[in-house]
């Protein structure tokens, strides 16, 4: 049991690693190209490669599943989650915008406990509001510069991460985790297919290039996260998925030119210390 649950905690790790590079692709690309172009590319890249996967390894029968609406649900809080949270990711620095996404941790502490039966112990549930203080220092919602169009997109795709976190945990006792992403990715499909005709700008090479690396790395990074929600309980994944407040400190600076300030570091570490506080805690349970 002790190892399967930090599988799931390397799982996060790596996922959150790779989101944070598919969180810099979409504010570079998204100067130039629709969100829904993005996430057109994304999902062509994304369907036929788990289709692919799910008929190698169960044929037919990878592809079917006895929960659709499970499924829909599931597929349902995966497209708003990453059309608000690319929405804001355009209007705002990428560190401003992840941490307000990165409240969903919270949500998911309470609603698994109620839902899932996996109620995390005292200190972990103090530990994980640590970690969303330290997002309040960073963002400081009262500064009168606040993109609140923005905030709000990330806000409402905080409650629909937190929701796709509870219907990927729910479904992993009884389907694959391809089948998962693939149902998901299918959602967004048919959105971005809809929206084709009046979003879509082709692309030179280079975009085309980086479009196609922006869908690759979502592609590792669902299945990792997908995988970490598996094999960790909920609260455990919310808590690890704020060290991507780290990377994108650093993809801000680097690409951006988004100094972060004085307040942004130090809440910075307290998220991150209050991630591995969770850890600690469950590793003392286990």
């Amino acid at each position: 049991m002790k190892r399967v649950v930090f599988l799931g905690g390397a799982f996060t790790l790596v996922g959150s690693f790779l989101f944070s590079i598919q969180d810099a692709l979409v504010k570079w690309l998204s100067a130039d190209f629709s969100l829904f172009q993005l996430l057109l590319i994304r999902s062509v890249v994304m369907v036929p490669v788990f289709a692919l996967i799910c008929f190698g390894r169960w044929g037919a029968a990878g592809l079917v599943t006895k929960k659709p609406g499970a499924h829909l649900l599931r597929a349902l809080f995966n497209l708003t989650a990453f059309l608000s949270y690319y929405y804001a990711i355009t209007r705002m620095p990428l560190v401003d915008a992840i941490s307000i996404a990165s409240a969903y941790p919270i949500i998911l502490a309470i609603l698994s406990g109620m839902i899932l039966s996996e109620a995390p112990n005292g200190r972990q549930i103090l530990a994980v509001i640590a970690g969303f203080i330290g997002v309040l220092f960073i963002i400081q919602p009262t500064g009168a510069d606040v993109d609140w169009i923005g905030a709000c997109a990330a806000l409402f795709g905080c409650v629909s991460f937190a929701g796709l976190g509870l219907y990927t945990r729910h479904l992993s006792k009884t389907e694959s985790s391809e089948l998962m992403l693939l149902t998901g990715a299918l959602s967004i499909l048919i959105v971005s297919l809809i929206s084709a005709p009046w979003t879509w700008i082709t692309p030179d090479l280079n975009n085309l290039l980086l479009m196609l690396g922006l869908s690759v790395v979502a592609l590792l990074g669902q299945y990792a996260i997908t995988n970490g929600f598996r094999y960790a309980p909920v609260y455990l994944v919310g808590a690890l998925e704020y060290t991507t407040l780290v990377w994108a400190a650093l993809w801000g600076f680097l690409f951006f030119m988004e100094i972060p300030a004085t307040h942004v570091l130090i809440g910075a570490g307290v998220v991150v210390l209050s991630g591995l506080a969770v850890v600690l805690a469950e590793r003392q349970r286990l």
